[in-house]
């Protein structure tokens, strides 16, 4: 879900609570995203 969508939804004034709260990044995550990144998507 887009982060900003989460935040509103979970009534957190902060972008950082949500962001701390809600997104666990590993490995795998990134660079699946720096795969769409390279491929223009």
């Amino acid at each position: 879900m887009n982060p900003k969508t989460l935040q509103y939804t979970m009534g957190h004034a902060d972008i950082g609570v949500t962001l701390n709260t809600y997104t666990h990044l590993s490995f795998e995550d990134a660079k699946e995203e720096m795969t769409r990144l390279c491929a223009g998507e």
